[in-house]
């Protein structure tokens, strides 16, 4: 068996490294040819030390700062390759991935068939629902500048011993092959997280070197899609706007390569734009900020001031009056709910309420008497003028500080530049952060697109990769 060095980069995640360490003890591996180092990144959450009570024998490397993703598998890369030169394999590691324990055993067997092979990576399974597959590796879509999943027929996928070439896989479980690391050189730390992997994937199919995805190494990692409910988007979709336009600024020439920047903002700030409109500020900022820090040159870390990422945090801050609207008489029980339980924790907030005919004597225990308003439905699902008139009096005339609502905000509510909290009322939590439009934001996003355009058609940013 060859010789391996896993990496796993962590920050705050104590528990789920701990578990990850755990199974590592017992994966179908001979032990003498495993070596782990765990990269903390200056962990608050006790890691460090639950590191090093329970696994004596990983190597643990501090950091004094947070280098991200990049950083961090850069920090234990130069450690493997400075103390164990003759390594033969690097395997990448997220911290909140779970290994089966055939997954390196199989990313070895691939990477020993395809001597050409630089890079083999696993299949990755949702932890919550092991039968549904995240990815298989991906390509990288050089005309709209986004990427795309390896989506294999039924047959391949069905076939354990099916392998895929392909772009780039996830370093959330990557085998490298350490005599290329040395000669192609470890990640672009500027980019902090998010297209390292991708762009370390471009970089060895640029210099001869397969990229693979094996099907029968499997690990268990969160979906995806899970990480765009609450303020977590903001930051990430700033660094995966920020560094995909660096990556294609890099990997395309001529004037492919500026049309496709031109096609790329465009979409970044319809994003920007749609999200304004839907009363979440801050993650539209994001966009806008990650389109210009990348004509400025503006890497690293960033820091982000993020809006309360539930009603509650608002309540426990801000202290103010809560207005709520019911969509229809479906919701006015769990709203009822959700709201009386609200009170019970913040018995200083005072509830107003806006809801369907028939329904407020549900509402009568939780809100003082003129704090209610009624409305009606016509047969088309719209709500009268008279009603609207009286909802819009009644908002205007009342004191409140948010709007708790579902998912479809309403613009008698919305208008009064007031903050907006969409709620899923049967789930008892807030869908997304509690934000209100910002008028002159969303004004300046077209200003913004233009001078983007301009930039990206007569001077784009200098190339830093020489092809």
């Amino acid at each position: 068996m060859s010789n391996v060095q896993a990496i796993i980069v962590t920050w705050n995640k104590k528990n789920d490294v701990i578990c990850l360490l755990d199974q590592l003890k017992n994966i179908n591996y001979p032990k003498s040819k495993l070596e782990i180092t765990v990269v903390d990144n200056n962990s608050d959450d006790g890691t460090v030390e639950a590191v090093e009570s329970g696994f004596p024998r990983v190597n643990l490397i501090r950091n004094r700062e947070n280098l991200g993703g990049a950083g961090g598998f850069n920090t234990g890369m130069r450690w493997v390759m400075e103390n164990r030169p003759d390594a033969e394999y690097l395997w990448l590691l997220d911290n909140d991935v779970l290994v089966d324990r055939n997954a390196l055993k199989e990313l070895v067997a691939v990477m020993e068939k395809t001597p050409q092979a630089g890079i083999c990576g696993s299949k990755i399974m949702d932890i919550d629902n092991r039968h549904e597959m995240i990815e298989l590796g991906a390509f990288i879509d050089y005309n709209a500048g986004d990427v795309r999943r390896n989506m294999p027929p039924p047959e391949a996928l069905q076939n354990p011993e099916s392998v895929f070439e392909v772009d780039y896989v996830a370093a959330c479980s990557l085998l490298a092959r350490g005599r290329l690391v040395k000669k192609l050189g470890i990640w672009h730390e500027k980019f902090f997280i998010y297209w390292d992997d991708m762009e370390w994937g471009a970089r060895f199919n640029a210099a001869g070197y397969k990229v693979l995805a094996s099907n029968a190494s499997l690990v268990y990692h969160p979906s995806w899609a899970g990480r765009v409910a609450d303020t977590a988007a903001i930051w990430r979709n700033y660094y995966r706007t920020r560094n995909s336009l660096w990556f294609y600024n890099n990997y395309c020439s001529g004037i492919r390569r500026r049309l496709l920047l031109i096609k790329m903002i465009t979409r970044f700030m319809k994003i920007a734009t749609y999200t304004s409109l839907v009363y979440e500020t801050a993650l539209s900022q994001a966009y806008v900020r990650g389109v210009r820090d990348f004509f400025i040159n503006n890497y690293g870390k960033k820091e982000f001031s993020l809006p309360f990422g539930n009603v509650e945090e608002y309540l426990s801050s801000k202290k103010g009056n809560a207005c709520v609207f019911i969509h229809d008489s479906g919701t006015s029980e769990t709203g009822k709910k959700f709201v009386s339980d609200l009170v019970k924790k913040y018995p200083e907030t005072r509830t107003l309420a806006v809801v369907p005919h028939g329904e407020e004597y549900k509402w009568r225990k939780l809100c003082d008497k003129g704090d209610i308003v009624t409305y009606t439905r016509m047969e088309n699902g719209r709500i009268p003028w008279s009603d609207k008139y009286e909802i819009m009096k009644f908002l205007k005339n009342s004191s409140w500080d948010v709007l708790l609502t579902s998912h479809e905000v309403p613009r008698m509510g919305a208008i009064w530049g007031k903050d907006i909290a969409r709620t899923d009322f049967e789930r008892g939590d807030t869908i997304a952060s509690v934000e209100k439009m910002s008028l002159k934001h969303l004004c300046l996003i077209p200003i913004a697109a233009l001078s983007f355009w301009i930039q990206a058609l007569f001077c784009p940013p200098r190339k830093e990769l020489e092809k």
